[in-house]
């Protein structure tokens, strides 16, 4: 089942506009600022503690840490479900059987090592320590099957659960198995590409691609079959439309036979697990276990390092250039988003505005007393440290009224898009604030009261295009998935930095760093060794409530879809 969602934007590395989220159900850092409290966390390993000029946000030790040593079992599939019952879960309504997460290769879970054979599963049911079911034929008790360890489990520390890479070159194949020599030649004739000298099976998978030896993204793409008309040329040699992207569709790309599985267009972002050498090239392996040439990807890494602030916790803010990590207590939080901002000062009158000693930064956060004073140039808003932040130079927390029958202590959260801040509260108590970025134009994220449905650590997301100005698009293993409304979710994005700003095709982008802490925080909680987990009447998803419209949006041309 595909689910629409999000703009995937621009890549600042290629200038590259990936537009969309559909889910598909089915690079790790050093630095760490402080986790939410009071919470588990995406279960992990615990790094060493921040220093005050952290910028991530560290999981929390599961619960017993190092009392559990077995027995395990692991996933053999992309994806093996979790039942509520011995019997696969459904959507019908009669349905006994409920899903309630799932697993995935690399990761294992605490278990109950009989197993209960039935005709639906003669492999046998197991029983997993934290609740549910899953059945024996996509699964395994041997951690050493190589099924299991066909790839390596999701990074819990770092502030992405994998290394990413994306396809500067359009036609670029994913290969089932490594080719031939002979073979790539011919099935790559076309795709842009340079030769890259091989390195040893063992190079450090995470190594960005050689700054001399990166594809062209840019670069025309080699002409073959000269002479031959346009129309017998394959789509990736074919010059598109206005120079806009490809008229394919995913299902265009795929292939059913042969050694490719699929073709990607420029753009494309992959989930890698390892580079290797083989025949004189290099190779990444995805998590999806295909085979990508290395010479075509270049290795993504975040665009930013930026992070919201947990309230009442020392050094808890995104440090800057100009500005250290600091503790904010109590709302509102200013942020600032012009990276040309100055502080101001006015005299006794308020009627005169100068420029104050001091620089600020982008994404400087700041305290505000709730104090606001108007001139003829705009508002301005009063620091706790004495100065005055220009209104058109930031934004601010505005959080709208909690939801109904909100008991002391429940977790929810607010989503304002006018002024593009998220508050965690819980009860009335804010606990959490951060910038975020959601739908711009005609994908505006529609506003109401939900709940969590489901969290999935990574799951795939891609779609064909809207308009005849968007192209496919595809992005292997978002992060730290959280399903709120249909197929709209607050996720990770790594591909761009406009938080503060409507920047998607509906989803709420957050921060890598503020999608897994909220992802750790809020219900229902993923038990370890899970990839996936579903909110039940017993487990209930957090709520969330988006009010207000985001500056910007309804303004494309589709204006029918505006809410």
């Amino acid at each position: 089942m595909l689910r629409r969602c999000t703009l995937l934007a621009l890549s600042a590395t290629f200038g590259l506009a990936l537009a969309g989220c559909t889910e598909k159900s089915n690079a790790p850092t050093s630095a760490q600022p402080p986790s939410p409290p009071g919470s588990a966390s995406v279960p992990g390993t615990v790094a060493s503690a921040p220093s005050a000029s952290a910028s991530a946000m560290a999981a929390l030790p599961p619960l017993d840490a190092g009392a559990y040593e077995g027995p395990w079992i692991g996933a053999t599939v992309l994806q093996a479900p979790i039942s509520s019952e011995m019997e696969f879960p459904s959507d019908k309504k009669d349905a006994k059987a409920i899903r309630l997460g799932s697993l995935r290769y690399g990761e294992r879970a605490a278990v109950i090592p009989e197993p209960h054979k039935k005709a639906n599963c003669p492999e046998g049911w197991y029983e997993l320590l934290a609740g549910g079911f899953v059945c024996g034929k996509y699964t395994t008790l041997d951690m050493d099957h190589p099924r299991f360890k066909l790839v390596k489990g999701p990074d819990l520390v770092g502030s992405l659960p994998y290394a990413y890479g994306v396809n500067v070159s359009n036609g670029t194949p994913l290969y089932r198995q490594v080719p031939s020599r002979e073979e790539r030649a011919k099935l790559e004739q076309g795709v842009s590409s340079r030769q890259r000298k091989a390195k040893n099976d063992d190079d450090n998978p995470y190594a960005p691609t050689s700054a001399t030896n990166t594809p062209d993204a840019g670069s025309d793409p080699q002409a073959i079959g000269e002479g031959a008309g346009d129309s017998d040329k394959p789509w990736w040699q074919k010059d598109a439309p206005d120079g806009g992207p490809p008229a394919v569709t995913l299902e265009d790309l795929q292939e059913s036979d042969g050694p490719i599985a699929r073709r990607m267009v420029k753009g494309f972002f992959l989930s890698l697990d390892h580079q290797f050498g083989s025949g004189g090239a290099m190779w990444w392996k995805t998590m999806a276990g295909l085979v990508a040439p290395a010479d075509h990807i270049f290795v993504s890494k975040p665009v930013t390092e930026f992070h919201g602030v947990w309230l009442g916790r020392d050094e808890a803010s995104f440090a800057t250039k100009n500005d250290p990590a600091r503790r904010i207590d109590k709302l509102p939080v200013g942020f600032v988003l012009n990276g040309r901002a100055h502080r101001w000062a006015f005299d006794s009158a308020r009627k005169h505005a100068t420029q104050a000693e001091g620089l600020i930064d982008r994404f400087d956060v700041v305290g505000l007393t709730g104090e606001t004073t108007e001139l003829s140039d705009g508002e301005y808003w009063e620091t706790d440290e004495g100065w005055w932040l220009k209104a058109s130079d930031g934004t601010k927390t505005e959080p709208g009224p909690p939801p109904e029958k909100l008991g002391d202590h429940d977790k929810w959260i607010d989503v304002n898009q006018r002024r593009q801040t998220l508050v965690a509260f819980e009860g009335g108590t804010p606990v959490f604030v951060t910038l975020f970025s959601s739908g711009r134009n005609e994908h505006e994220t529609p506003v109401g009261a939900f709940h969590i449905r489901e969290k999935h650590i990574a799951s795939t997301m891609d779609g064909d295009a809207d308009t005849a100005t968007d192209g496919p698009y595809s992005i292997e293993d978002v992060p730290y998935i959280q399903y709120f409304n249909g197929g709209y979710a607050l996720h990770g994005a790594f591909w761009h930095a406009e938080f503060g700003r409507v920047k998607s095709h509906g989803c709420v982008n957050l921060a890598p760093w503020d999608a897994k802490g909220i992802f750790g925080w809020t219900d229902p909680q993923l038990p370890e060794g899970w990839h996936s987990v579903v909110a039940t009447k017993d487990r209930p998803g957090t709520r969330v409530v988006v009010h207000e419209r985001g500056i910007g949006t309804c303004r494309g041309p589709k204006l029918d879809a505006c809410h």
